[in-house]
């Protein structure tokens, strides 16, 4: 909840909103949490795409999109949980201000971070349905314009090379009397 201004955005906003809107393109059709390169279709800088976990709790993910061309930050990302973020602008009220998990995170032409809704988040049985990972990096791709191989989805893999495992805090031994 920060009033994060980033000077490099503000000086280059034509750029930044070049590198936003334009189509991007992901050549891979199994994302596992790490960068990966993101092709835009006028800039030839590197850009990737990063997918952020939170190692107990895989309800809670980010996806970053980042170019060090612009600033060493990323420039557009998503938060599926977290903290309410505070979008510091004139003439809106503090609840109006609040904007709580899940929401996108773009920068304006001050360089102002600012979070905001889509409307598949505003609504409970879609939002519901993005906290499914890879169902949400869709969502992710459509609105920064991101176009995968082939218009396929991608799936998300958490840490493929280890089995899944379930961590419960309820205690197994609970029930049983030990002699």
């Amino acid at each position: 909840m920060s009033k994060e201004i980033i000077p490099e955005i503000r000086s280059n906003y034509d750029f930044y909103n070049q590198l936003l809107k334009e189509r991007k393109s992901v050549f891979e059709s199994v994302i596992s949490i790490e960068s990966i390169p993101v092709v835009h279709s006028s800039y030839q800088g590197p850009m990737l795409l990063i997918v952020n976990v939170k190692k107990n709790d895989s309800n809670f993910f980010q996806f970053k999109l980042k170019c060090r061309d612009i600033c060493p930050t990323p420039f557009f990302r998503f938060d599926s949980d977290g903290d309410t973020h505070r979008n510091f602008i004139a003439g809106l009220t503090l609840p109006e201000q609040q904007i709580p998990t899940p929401h996108f995170h773009y920068y304006n032409q001050d360089g102002l971070n600012i979070a905001y809704k889509t409307p598949p988040l505003l609504e409970e049985d879609q939002k519901k349905a993005l906290q499914d990972i890879s169902l949400c990096l869709a969502h992710f791709f459509q609105e920064s314009n991101i176009n995968t191989e082939l218009e396929n989805f991608c799936e998300v893999k958490i840490l493929p090379q280890l089995l899944p495992l379930v961590i419960s805090v309820n205690d197994p031994h609970a029930n049983i009397i030990f002699p």
